[in-house]
């Protein structure tokens, strides 16, 4: 309810950021939990925030795979929204910092938050951002086989080939140490999964079009400024809905110890290669000046892949956003800060 207590972590991100503005829109007042000060400094001076600063205020985690790392910053919440993992990184490239950087701190966060928790009274409900690979690898999902929140076809087992292939990993073992928490501890109170596809839209954290590409966003933007991709699995969902989605998960009227997919066009796959026409019709100005340069690069690879986020669209009460609407928040956005908006 408006004006209760939030622990938000992972809020420097683009879904932590974007989250963090629909908890203060929503009337919430929130303590986030961040590395360093500097970085809630950087996020409190973005145009999003700037009327809500009086309810946000923060806490120092700097490492958040240490034991009791979150012992002070639950104090007093009401609810948690855990949003902090960390990426695939190209600097992790062997298996000790895959373990060091990419699956030990996405455990050990999960983990240390949950036990965190249990340890004071008042917390009613802490939502947790997983994703589809907490519950279907690539492998699986490229199967064919439909894919939904009973689904669990992950893959866990190292030595791993990439960092993308650790953070999948990580993602998963994440995920089944929080049932695993849930099942053995019985706490006061419920988790929520957030289980999202491909995150696009307009990541408010990027201030310089050179980082436009920065993330998931990369997946639309690199073709269209002319860098080719590698096949993907045909699946996205819009950044506003993911935030929406760990606000109202905090309300009533959402199941607690459940989890809810977060994909776009429920059942359906999407054509990356799209993004060329959508440019074409929405931004004709842009286009006809050689700011896009997709023309020089293959059309991008849309694997078919079979989501069903259903249960997610019935329960939290509202429609995915398209993938048109994706496509022209971020490109919106490319356009703005080149000066072309």
């Amino acid at each position: 309810m408006a004006g209760d207590l939030v622990l938000l972590t992972g809020a420097t991100g683009m879904i932590g950021f974007k989250t963090l503005v629909e908890l203060v829109r929503a009337g919430y007042n929130v303590r986030a939990a961040v590395r360093t000060q500097a970085g809630f400094d950087r996020i409190s001076s973005l145009k999003p925030l700037a009327p809500y600063l009086s309810q946000v205020h923060s806490v120092i985690v700097p490492d958040i795979t240490v034991p009791g790392a979150y012992d002070e910053a639950v104090k007093g919440v009401k609810y948690v929204v855990h949003v902090a993992s960390p990426l695939a990184s190209p600097t992790a490239n062997d298996e000790e910092a895959f373990q060091n950087e990419i699956i030990q701190p996405a455990v050990r966060g999960t983990v240390g938050i949950l036990e965190s928790a249990i340890k004071v009274s008042g917390i009613e409900k802490i939502v947790i951002t997983a994703s589809v690979l907490s519950i279907a690898s690539f492998t699986a999902m490229a199967s064919g086989t439909k894919v939904d929140e009973q689904t669990r076809a992950s893959n866990t087992e190292g030595p791993f080939a990439s960092s993308i292939a650790a953070y999948v990993a990580s993602k998963a073992l994440a995920f089944q140490v929080t049932e695993k928490f849930i099942a053995e501890k019985k706490p006061a109170f419920s988790v929520v999964n957030i289980l999202p596809v491909f995150v696009i839209g307009r990541d408010d954290t990027v201030t310089d079009p050179a980082n436009i590409a920065k993330g998931t966003n990369g997946i639309i933007m690199d073709p269209l400024l002319g860098v080719p991709r590698d096949p993907l699995p045909g699946v996205a969902v819009h950044v506003d809905d993911v935030a929406k989605m760990h606000v109202l998960a905090l309300g009533p009227n959402v199941k607690g110890n459940q989890d809810y997919l977060a994909c776009a066009h429920p059942t359906e796959s999407i054509d990356w290669a799209e993004t060329f026409e959508i440019v074409k019709r929405r931004f004709p100005e842009a286009y006809a000046d050689g700011i896009f340069k997709f023309e020089s690069v293959p059309r991008p690879v849309s694997i078919p892949v079979h989501i069903d986020s259903t249960k997610a669209e019935k329960e939290f009460g509202f429609k995915f956003k398209s993938f048109e609407e994706m496509t022209v928040s971020v490109v919106e956005h490319y356009l703005e800060l080149v000066g072309r908006k």
